[in-house]
């Protein structure tokens, strides 16, 4: 029987548009940008525009090696595209301050819970099934999509929060999933993982022998390595009865 969940955040547990993210880059921008004026060591929006997309080149090749940094490393990086020595020279509250800037834009342009997400989490959760978060981050870390899951009412719901920035590891690595499995408690054959992306959550999953569900949402083709396919979160807790 299914006695663990698993499941992706971006576009799985919770959605995000195109809009929402170019409106979050100019806030992330604009903050890091009023921050280091606030401390002394101002830096032209130019600068910063393009540090942004020199650092994002270089997170791009850490992430295809399916590695990640911490927040506050990524956050290093890309002072040091904008400036050379510029992080040194930042005294420790100053710093901080940046990292704020940086990471906090999806609390005042957050994802919303995909159709059906709420509705199956607590379906789940009822039924006494351990559930857990295995999601790759981008520019937002786990300590902020914490706290948008709490706005929705599911953090509670959630025993395991594995995200990549705070594992190290980034799916289709299977290490993230044997990770979050080892603090469930239950065994891969028994676990299930739900994710939009065949490439990561699919492959990823069933790597780390599990099951895997493909939220084939909003016309995206169903994945035939998938072991369930749906296309309304709402029919997940149906649909893995079929698996026990």
């Amino acid at each position: 029987m299914i006695r663990a969940v698993t499941f992706d955040f971006w576009q799985t547990l919770l959605a995000d548009t195109p809009e929402n993210l170019v409106r979050a880059t100019a806030l992330r921008l604009d903050g890091v940008k009023a921050a280091l004026e606030r401390n002394g060591h101002p830096v032209a929006r130019e600068t910063l525009e393009a540090a942004y997309e020199a650092s994002g080149r270089r997170l791009a090749a850490v992430w295809r090696e399916h590695r990640d940094l911490p927040c506050r490393d990524q956050v290093a990086v890309f002072l040091a595209a904008a400036a050379p020595g510029l992080r040194d020279r930042l005294a420790p509250e100053a710093f901080d301050e940046v990292v704020r800037a940086y990471t906090s834009p999806a609390l005042s342009y957050p994802p919303v819970p995909s159709p059906g997400a709420v509705e199956s989490v607590n379906a789940l959760a009822s039924r006494g099934v351990v559930l857990a978060v295995v999601s790759n981050t981008g520019r937002t870390p786990g300590m902020i999509l914490r706290q948008v899951l709490a706005r929705f009412g599911l953090l509670e719901r959630f025993r395991i929060l594995s995200f990549s920035d705070e594992i190290g590891v980034r799916k289709p690595d299977p290490e993230i999933f044997r990770v979050t499995l080892a603090q469930t408690g239950v065994e891969p054959r028994h676990a299930v993982h739900v994710g939009d992306t065949p490439g990561e959550d699919i492959a990823g999953a069933r790597a780390a022998g599990m099951r895997a569900v493909h939220y084939a949402a909003d016309g995206r083709p169903p994945s035939d390595a998938a072991d369930l396919v749906v296309h309304d979160l709402a029919a997940l807790p149906a649909a893995l009865a079929t698996l026990a």
